[in-house]
């Protein structure tokens, strides 16, 4: 619970990393149960219930996404990917993976760095 509520870089972090896992794990049935309804006709009540829960909880992804990008002051053009990660299946998890790797982790690395250089005499 500590690392949910946590301020800064980190607790933005973790709150996004826990809602792209989310979104990207409903969307994916939501896409199974979308095209065995559209082929078969049934899956009415899944899709509704995927759907509307994905809806939601994409709303709570982007609130994550925009305070991770205002924290780390990520370029617009990754925003704009990360927010539409959300709407294809799987592509959350791979721009979680780039965006975390590529772009948060060597900004925490610096801002480790530049406090401990500022702290010594």
């Amino acid at each position: 619970m500590k690392r949910l509520t946590e301020r800064g870089v980190a607790g933005a972090l973790f709150r996004y990393q826990l809602m792209a896992n989310i979104v990207g794990t409903l969307i994916i049935p939501l896409f199974i149960f979308t095209g065995i309804k559209i082929a078969t006709g049934h899956c009415k009540l899944e899709v509704e219930i995927f759907g509307v829960t994905h809806g939601y909880l994409y709303i709570v992804y982007l609130i994550a996404v925009g305070v991770l990008s205002f924290k780390t002051r990520l370029n617009i053009i990754w925003v704009l990917v990360m927010c539409g990660a959300g709407l294809v299946p799987g592509l959350t998890f791979l721009v979680e993976w780039w965006v975390v790797t590529r772009k948060i982790h060597p900004l925490l690395a610096l801002g480790s760095e530049v406090g401990s250089s500022s702290a010594a005499p």
